[in-house]
């Protein structure tokens, strides 16, 4: 073998480790600069609009396996399923007047009253809510948003006396509402 042969089969061999060797290199090297770690950006962690959602001024909840949508359509850390816009409306208010209840299954034993709905944006009139009473003998047994105006609303409350005497509801009686946007 003379010399030339031996120095250009280790001039090819020297280029081809060199290229083997930069590669591996490149590709076993861990990337330390830019915004993330190993120079790989991740998805979105969560979605947002500058509009809609209940207030009309927008929303920002999780995406993917960080927001958990219930098979009710009611969620944790997300939007409904139905609705992109938060499970809840909630509002409270006092009867108007004092009501007096008769004992518990008496025909006069139920009463209504309204409640001003501080935020109705994505309920329609007829959507149900249910509640409660501050007290412990003045039950809530239903309610419904009676009108909108797309902010704000009323919502008729159903309420009962719960025990076996005649019972007088003061104005000062708190009821707690709830609304779910779940179409019914």
């Amino acid at each position: 073998m003379n010399n030339k042969s031996l120095i250009a089969g280790l001039a090819v061999l020297a280029i081809v480790g060199g290229l083997v060797g930069g590669y591996a290199a490149d590709k076993l090297t861990p990337v330390l600069g830019g915004d993330f770690a190993g120079g790989i950006a991740p998805s979105n962690l969560v979605t947002a609009t500058t509009s809609g959602g209940l207030t009309g001024n927008g929303y920002v909840y999780p995406v993917g396996a960080f927001s958990s949508d219930a098979a009710s359509g009611l969620s944790v850390g997300g939007s409904d399923q139905y609705h992109g816009l938060t499970a809840y409306v909630t509002a409270s208010g006092t009867p108007a007047v004092v009501a007096t209840l008769g004992p518990l299954g008496a025909t006069t034993s139920t009463a209504t009253t309204t409640v001003t709905v501080p935020e109705s944006a994505g309920l329609a009139v007829g959507a149900i809510c249910s509640g409660s009473s501050a007290t412990t003998t003045v039950y809530v047994s239903g309610c419904i948003l009676a009108s909108t105006n797309g902010a704000t609303g009323t919502a008729t409350v159903y309420y009962s006396n719960g025990t076996g005497a005649s019972l007088a509801v003061p104005t000062s009686t708190v009821f707690r509402l709830s609304f779910d946007e779940l179409p019914y």
